[in-house]
């Protein structure tokens, strides 16, 4: 489901009946210069795509270049990933006073709170 030009309550209550019925969710809207978008993907697997880390020869080889992992680029594995989404209405409920959210803060582009 992909929501634009919404109000907030409508974007809330959407996303509630789509996350509870394992319905991916896509909200966003443009004003001007400024915009922004929200994915609420539930419980979302994926496969990523690694190089390979070569395993290092314990030879003649000493010190700290002989002991450092080298990635082969032509080789790679698959890493199976797991993420998982929170809700639109959690997501506009976070607290922004206090010690846990010093760090986020410094993280969030000041136009968040414009579009607030």
């Amino acid at each position: 489901v992909c929501l634009t030009c919404c109000s907030r309550e409508s974007m809330v209550r959407i996303n509630q009946i789509c996350h509870k019925n394992g319905i991916k969710f896509f909200t966003g809207d443009v004003f001007g210069y400024h915009g922004y978008m929200f994915a609420d993907l539930g419980d979302h697997e994926f496969v990523e795509e690694k190089p390979k880390v070569a395993k290092v020869s314990t030879g003649l080889e000493d010190g700290p270049e002989a002991k450092r992992a080298r990635l082969d680029p032509a080789e790679t594995t698959m890493v199976k990933k797991r993420l998982e989404f929170c809700l639109l209405r959690d997501a506009l409920a976070v607290e922004w006073r206090g010690e846990k959210a010093t760090a986020a803060l410094r993280r969030t582009a000041p136009d968040y709170f414009l579009l607030q």
